[in-house]
């Protein structure tokens, strides 16, 4: 997980942000069978880190994983559950509470501002 961190934090332009993407769901689950493992609840700070101060490959990365993540990928069977709360819930609330930080990068109409700008969709439609 260390290295698929790494990678996103290093993405410096499209193939390297799509490689580093798909690093990262891959360390947290099944990238194929769109699941996570609770894994994924260690590594929200540095995904948090990464929105605020990475790099705007780096950002796009994270922000399409956070889309697959919040979006269509479950907790693999058998792992919904970590110390008694659901592992889904936990992830989404903590992509609903990055509001704050999706919103700046959503302006404009470059591939970040696009992805923002559907996640910040996702998460409207969740919320609502």
């Amino acid at each position: 997980m260390t290295a698929a961190l790494e990678a996103l934090r290093g993405a410096r332009d499209e193939e390297s942000a799509a490689e580093a993407y798909d690093a990262f769901l891959w360390s947290v689950g099944d990238n194929h069978a769109g699941t996570f493992y609770p894994v994924v609840l260690a590594v929200l700070p540095e995904i948090e880190k990464l929105l605020v101060d990475g790099e705007y490959w780096a950002q796009r990365a994270t922000i399409e994983a956070l889309i697959d993540l919040g979006g269509s990928f479950a907790p693999e069977e058998g792992y919904e559950t970590y110390l008694g709360g659901s592992v889904q819930h936990t992830l989404r609330s903590f992509i609903h509470s990055l509001r704050r930080q999706l919103a700046p990068l959503a302006i404009g109409d470059d591939p970040r501002a696009k992805s923002a700008a559907d996640l910040l969709e996702l998460i409207d439609d969740q919320a609502g």
